[in-house]
């Protein structure tokens, strides 16, 4: 077996339990208090699904505090939905003070758990917890990443995965392939490696827009609507959707994209000159970041996601999820979901723009030939319903033996 298949044993295709499993509180009611560390708390696939696992976390008896690592000011949009929850965010940028101001939120928090989605950085932060005394310590790979790296970067990676390996208690990755690039080639070997898929929440799906799409682009009732959800960042390839609209409309299609998520200045610009380049800049719209992403995907008539990078992409699970024809790049955890669910039509990395119109087609008739209603009941009986994700969280926030605290403490 290649090292990107997928191996039935590694994933457990089960649907989520009856009757909403993950909200059953513990026996005895004994809670777990976990410490989250994400890099910022923004519209990205991590963040996005975090947040939507909260609810069913907190039901389940976990008290969720999150930490980020960004500099940047405020705490991040979905702070609120954390706050909501009883649960706390804290900003720690990364700094000389860094170590210091982390083990005193740990002595501060005394969390059971500590969860870290920082790839193999994670090993540092898995560190400062054990010397903290922090029970249970769990690392979450979210891509996979396996681009070249600088000799320096090498070294930084190779020592975190030292740390990593000698602190952790549990390793998660969103997909086999994130393991695999992530962390290790041999992680099936490691029985403290796991595959836990990112749950995704149909019911926030489901909530329409405000906004009629085609009235908000000027776009024709013949024209196609592809949406592309993602942060601006060059390895999600924004830039190659004004060349796609010129080759549909090399093939007599009228087309228009909708870029969907927050921007980047510089990411931004060579958007527009690529729409500036092939005659396309009335075609191409930069929305920014949306609160109602199910509801415009809903109204798109296919999805592109171009990029090169991904773990198990948010971007193409969720239009799948609503019936929505996806043309996704062919990397492991594209092809993961794709041999779950239909809707993924996908091209190779380097395909022209050419063949990404044709594929783009494929997709569109793929949308017009399939009900909402048969791809959500699909997608509740798939292993990436956001019940089946809960319950994982919980069992293995649940595998470690609390902490004893004092009464001052609380739970």
């Amino acid at each position: 077996m290649s090292e990107l298949a997928v191996d039935p044993d590694d994933v457990r295709d089960h649907p989520a339990p009856p009757g909403g499993g993950a909200t059953a509180p513990p026996p005895g009611g004994a809670r777990r208090r976990v410490l989250r560390v994400v890099g910022e708390l923004n519209y990205g696939g991590t963040e996005t699904r975090t947040a939507e696992l909260l609810p069913r976390l907190v039901r389940g008896g976990t008290v969720m505090h999150l930490l980020t690592l960004s500099d940047h000011v405020g705490p991040g949009p979905l702070a609120g939905t954390v706050e909501r929850y009883g649960g706390s965010v804290t900003a720690v940028p990364l700094g000389a003070r860094f170590p210091v101001r982390f083990h005193r939120l740990l002595r501060q928090l005394r969390p059971d758990v500590v969860h870290v989605d920082c790839a193999n950085f994670s090993g540092v932060l898995l560190a400062l917890a054990a010397v903290a005394g922090v029970p249970g310590r769990v690392a979450h790979f979210r891509g996979d990443d396996n681009a070249p790296r600088s000799p320096r970067r090498r070294i930084l990676r190779w020592l975190g995965g030292r740390l990593l390996r000698t602190f952790a208690t549990d390793v998660l990755g969103v997909s086999p392939g994130s393991l695999t690039f992530g962390f290790h080639r041999s992680w099936r070997d490691d029985p403290r490696c796991q595959v836990v898929l990112n749950g995704l929440d149909l019911d926030r799906l489901r909530q329409p827009s405000v906004d009629d799409l085609r009235a908000m682009i000027g776009a024709g009732v013949a024209d196609l609507v592809c949406v592309s959800v993602g942060r601006a960042s060059p390895e999600k390839r924004r830039w190659l959707l004004p060349p796609i609209l010129a080759a549909l409309r090399d093939r007599g299609v009228t087309a228009h994209a909708v870029l969907v998520g927050p921007g980047d200045p510089a990411d931004d610009a060579r958007v527009r000159a690529a729409a500036d380049a092939v005659g396309v800049t009335g075609r191409v719209h930069l929305l920014g970041p949306r609160g109602d992403v199910g509801g415009l995907l809903a109204q798109a008539d296919l999805v592109v996601h171009p990029s090169s990078l991904e773990g198990l992409p948010g971007g193409v699970l969720e239009p799948v999820a609503l019936g929505i024809g996806t043309v996704a790049c062919d990397l492991p955890g594209v092809r993961f979901i794709d041999e779950r669910l239909p809707g993924v039509v996908i091209v190779d990395p380097g395909a022209s723009a050419a063949d990404w119109a044709e594929a783009a087609l494929v997709a569109a008739a793929y949308t017009a030939a399939t009900t909402p209603s048969a791809a959500s009941d699909r997608f509740a009986h798939s292993p990436f319903a956001i019940d089946a994700a809960a319950e994982t969280h919980l069992a293995i926030y649940r595998r470690r033996p609390g902490r004893v605290r004092t009464c001052t403490e609380g739970v």
